[in-house]
């Protein structure tokens, strides 16, 4: 069994390990991409994303097919979890508050 690196390896709140996160911006012909590693090994997820296609650990796929299968688990709730809170933006709660345009421009900003 490999022997775990103290330097990467801390649990948050949740009790699980934190997921660490890099990002690489788009250079040359090589896309952006989201490289997502496990927070106590060496395993990883590699999102490239590049105008309307995902391409998820060699699975390439239009924008709306992983949106289809990706958020039914995201909102997905476990037995003893409460529901998620869904959150207003600004701009919605700016618009029942009666904010002038010019301060709902400045908010959002």
């Amino acid at each position: 069994m490999l022997e775990m690196n103290r330097k990467f390896a801390r649990t948050g709140p949740n009790g699980y390990f934190d997921i660490r996160v890099f990002h690489r911006s788009r250079r040359a012909k090589k896309d952006s991409r989201f490289l997502f590693k496990c927070g106590c090994c060496e395993g990883q997820l590699e999102v490239y994303y590049g105008g309307d296609s995902l391409e998820i650990n060699g699975v390439m796929g239009s924008v709306e097919n992983w949106r289809e299968l990706l958020l039914p688990l995201l909102n997905m709730t476990l037995p003893g979890q409460e529901p998620r809170k869904r959150y207003r933006s600004r701009a919605s709660k700016a618009k029942r508050s009666g904010a002038t345009g010019k301060r709902l421009s400045r908010r959002a900003a």
